[in-house]
């Protein structure tokens, strides 16, 4: 039932996200029953609003750790870890396809790009 998880989302994207998430609280918690039971709501929740925080208890970082726990709950519902700050876990997971977060331009269309629009704008200003 899981998706795919050999996504890789860009590091601009990312750095996107992480900044987004800083205005949203935590919607699940990860008590001492660990990651198994709260697995469903949080497929709910993604589902729903798809960059979501996850705080992990202290009570569940006996029986794992955080950065095992995130890697699990990406896994499981077809997410990409953000960040994993203190006892925080921010994940996303968009609601119209992984495409656009995860193309990159090559080096190549990048510089022929910035050498159209400077053109353009010399041809611009000739006028």
């Amino acid at each position: 039932m899981t998706e795919n998880t050999e996504i890789k989302i860009s590091s601009k994207a990312k750095k996107i996200l992480r900044s987004q998430s800083h205005e949203i609280e935590p919607v699940v918690w990860v008590g001492k029953e660990g990651v198994d039971k709260t697995i469903e709501e949080i497929k709910r929740q993604i589902k729903d609003k798809s960059l979501i925080k996850i705080k992990v208890r202290k009570s569940a970082l006996e029986s794992g750790d955080k950065t095992e726990m995130a890697e699990k709950i990406a896994k499981e519902t077809g997410a990409e870890v953000i960040s994993v700050v203190g006892n925080v876990i921010t994940i996303f997971k968009p609601k119209e396809g992984w495409k656009k977060y995860s193309t990159k331009k090559t080096k190549k269309e990048k510089y022929v790009e910035e050498f159209e629009e400077m053109r353009s704008k010399k041809a611009l200003l000739r006028r």
